[in-house]
């Protein structure tokens, strides 16, 4: 007897996970056909149609699933709450990934569906990104590589006249907003590799696990602000988070100070960031993530020599995929196998589906 459906919008599913719910006797219902599938997951010509067929599967098979993947052909699926109103059987989102933001948390929680994420599970890989960023822009990687290519000419006197001036990371302040899982990794990485002071910003950590990793806790942010070199956010997307980094925070950085965003676009406010590059109030910023997402074309960011955007890839790596699917997938079914609500996002959520499901 099957477990349920679970409903599958994108290519997110390994063959270990794959057989993961297979032996918990779960039944994979794929909103793309095999044959679609064939084309792999990069087949970005077929993104839109693909997308035409996610949203038509979601809106005439939400009601028989009990499990929904919140991962589809682009990246994060929305899950608005009318889609929660109409899922009659549905216990449990999960995605693989750490931000969860386009699910519509509170629909879920009214409705006693419990959201698993994957704390931790691309942190390797968005931390080494930050430190890329980091590098990119201390060293004048893309700068100098930019100027050759449109001038084919040997950018060495462009590197040593032109601003920002080359500069290490050896020794420097890092501030790190948010000290989760990325931020933890990042901070062993630019402290051990890089002899790095870090400090950092978080006020549900605790500052004796801090000391203990060799990171000063500081629970002012305009004092992270003041005394960082770098500043690499690592926070997740609320309302308390939306909009943190703004004109004022801007006003209390160093003007050789550079900002690495890898976390969401909306926690910048991208006009007060351009004014503020713009005015050398900063030396530079690294964006995985912007405002809006993606940026339109010929954006001003694009323009700015000291700036590197990149198209938020920072845990788009097959490892970190990978790891992320892996460990969504198996806090869900352990939920589902009544072996605990493990990590849950909404745990407010579990209370509600013992009342509802049993």
């Amino acid at each position: 007897m099957s477990s349920g459906k679970v409903l599958v919008p994108g290519f997110m599913m390994s063959p270990d996970t794959q057989r993961a719910f297979a032996n918990a006797g779960f039944e994979l219902d794929f909103a793309l056909s095999e044959e679609e599938r064939s084309h792999g997951r990069w087949a970005f010509e077929r993104a839109k149609m693909r997308s035409e067929i996610t949203q038509k599967a979601l809106a005439e098979r939400i009601h028989e699933a009990r499990v929904l993947c919140a991962n589809d052909v682009t990246g994060h699926l929305p899950v608005p709450a009318d889609l929660i109103r109409r899922a009659d059987k549905l216990e449990v989102i999960y995605i693989g990934a750490a931000g969860f933001d386009k699910i519509d948390a509170a629909a879920a929680t009214e409705r006693g569906i419990v959201i698993f994420n994957a704390p931790g599970g691309n942190a390797i890989g968005v931390s080494e990104h930050a430190l890329t960023l980091m590098l990119t822009l201390a060293r004048r990687v893309d700068a100098t590589s930019r100027y050759s290519r449109e001038t084919g000419k040997w950018a060495r006197q462009y590197a040593m006249t032109s601003t920002p001036s080359i500069g290490e990371l050896y020794g420097k302040t890092l501030g790190i907003v948010g000290f989760g899982f990325i931020g933890r990794h990042l901070a062993d990485r630019a402290r051990l590799g890089f002899h790095m002071r870090i400090v950092a910003y978080d006020p549900f950590f605790d500052r004796l696990e801090a000391e203990r990793l060799g990171v000063e806790l500081v629970h002012d942010l305009n004092e992270v602000l003041a005394q960082s070199d770098f500043i690499s956010l690592h926070t997740p997307l609320n309302a308390a988070t939306q909009g943190l980094i703004g004109r004022e925070q801007f006003k209390l950085m160093k003007p050789s100070a550079y900002l690495i965003n890898t976390a969401r676009g909306p926690i910048v406010d991208t006009d007060a960031l351009i004014e503020a590059l713009e005015a050398k109030q900063i030396a530079g910023a690294g964006l995985d993530c912007t405002e809006p997402e993606p940026l339109p074309d010929n954006h001003k960011l694009f323009t700015m020599e000291n700036v590197v955007v990149t198209p938020h890839v920072g845990g788009a790596c097959g490892e970190d995929i990978k790891r992320s699917e892996t460990v969504a997938a198996r806090l869900a079914i352990d939920f589902l196998q009544g072996r605990g609500a493990r990590h849950a996002a909404n745990p407010k959520a579990v209370e509600k589906h013992k009342a509802r499901f049993g």
